[in-house]
């Protein structure tokens, strides 16, 4: 195994769960009321880990890491989908 990939193990199979009694049905991450778009938007600003961790405490670095390969999974089938 190269130095560029290792195995990372995501106990979490879904990490964005759906429910009507949280948040009015809003994609949330699972056992928070924490939107997934608001932890995208953050990421995409530049927050790291770390600070959602203290920003958000119900979030533990194995949600964020599941959170992270979920939407990676999904640009990659995006850019599959449209080569």
């Amino acid at each position: 195994m190269n130095n560029m990939s290792k195995f990372v193990n995501i106990p979490i199979k879904y990490p964005v769960v759906s429910d009507p009694g949280i948040l009015g049905g809003t994609p949330v991450i699972k056992g928070t009321r924490i939107p997934a778009s608001l932890i995208l938007d953050l990421l995409r600003r530049g927050y790291s880990i770390e600070i959602l961790k203290e920003e958000y405490p119900s979030l533990s670095s194995k949600k964020i890491s599941a959170f992270m390969a979920l939407m990676s999974d999904s640009f990659n089938d995006y850019q599959s989908n449209t080569v």
